[in-house]
């Protein structure tokens, strides 16, 4: 009688088909969008330091004092009087990140080629992944600090967070860049004559986490960004706008569990006494910069994996018998690295809300 084949027991063993193991499963896809409206700085190779500085001009003070008669000497410049402009200087240090990953011949031998080149693009990944996250750092620096409950600064703790954000919160964070005389970053949108299109003003960019994205949607007079019917370009991830802000939604902001001292009904938290705090940033144009090696950083959402807008890191690929001491060709070596910096350019045109996320 012929054996039993099995995967229990003492038959001989199920064969397990590996050539359906051509590839590896996509990865989650995560939305990266801190480098959006941040102005691209540039670090040339060579160029003998490690840092990078950006130059702001003030503006002149108002002249409200009439020009006299023309008196004096042309070297007096006929009784004329110059001011000297004020020129502020922002300087970040550069740092290098990367990461790497080893192959052994078995991948090609075994799991065919396709599978390195996955491990390619994770790492492609993994770069645009780690810079969402240093620029995110650099957001969360924002000095001035909107909190839920009303209260502004940053002698107030997150345990007095007590409701989600609110559309006051948005109105009082756009006043307070419009009162510092902060730039817009998209112009008024006129509408469109396709049925069920809303213009929109001109607008300051926000992200937030998914779960406060639900809080902005239930805002009065939110329209989603399916109302813009084409007329506006808009940006990947982005949700619609309200109180003169345009909004793009990123998971990857990190969310302060149990942050607060009390549980308020209704309202997400891991633990049964605290509710969990979320940061939501709100700047205009020019209030973060940011550096790239030789080139300029995306300065828009990428998605994770996305061939038509990677980011802007270098990959470096080494072939099997070129890693090290690698007698036996039987070692490859995959890598990215980038240069890195970011600052806050004008700590006046930006802000950061924290909030509770209604329990959905």
């Amino acid at each position: 009688m012929a054996i039993l084949a099995s995967s229990t027991g003492s038959n001989v063993p199920l064969g397990v088909n590996y050539q359906l193991m051509k590839g590896l499963l996509s990865a989650a896809r995560q939305k990266l969008p801190f480098f959006n409206g941040t102005l691209p700085g540039e670090l040339m190779k060579n160029g003998g330091t490690a840092s990078v500085k950006w130059e702001r001009l003030e503006n002149l003070a108002a002249a409200t004092t009439s020009l006299s008669e023309v008196t004096g000497t042309t070297a007096a410049f006929f009784g004329r009087s110059t001011v000297l402009p004020t020129i502020s200087t922002v300087t970040a240090a550069m740092a290098k990140k990367g990461n790497a990953v080893l192959l052994t011949e078995e991948i090609d031998f075994y799991q065919m080629n396709l599978r390195a080149a996955r491990f390619m693009e994770n790492l492609g990944a993994n770069a645009g992944l780690s810079l969402n996250l240093l620029m995110e750092s650099t957001f969360n620096s924002f000095t001035t600090v909107r909190y839920s409950n009303g209260s502004v600064g940053g002698t107030t703790a997150d345990t007095s967070v007590i409701s989600s954000i609110s559309l006051n919160d948005i109105k009082w964070s756009v006043n307070q860049l419009n009162r510092n005389s902060a730039m817009m970053l998209t112009p008024y949108g006129y509408g469109s004559t396709n049925v069920g299109t809303l213009p929109i003003r001109s607008a300051y960019y926000g992200i937030c986490h998914p779960d406060v994205e639900e809080d902005i949607r239930a805002l009065t007079g939110f329209i989603d960004v399916a109302s813009y019917g084409g007329y506006t370009e808009t940006m990947p991830f982005e949700i619609g706008s309200v109180g003169g802000v345009r909004w793009c939604v990123t998971e990857i902001i990190p969310v302060s569990t149990s942050a607060g001292t009390t549980s308020v009904v209704g309202f997400r938290g891991a633990g049964v006494t605290t509710n969990d705090v979320y940061s939501t940033y709100i700047y205009g144009k020019e209030a973060v910069g940011s550096v790239g090696l030789g080139n300029m950083h995306a300065t828009s959402s990428y998605e994770m994996y996305d061939p038509k807008n990677p980011p802007a890191v270098e990959i470096i690929n080494k072939p099997l018998g070129t890693v090290g001491t690698d007698l036996f060709n039987e070692v490859q070596s995959i890598a990215w690295k980038a240069w890195f910096a970011a600052a806050v350019l004008n700590a006046n045109w930006g802000v950061k809300v924290r909030s509770l996320s209604s329990k959905l």
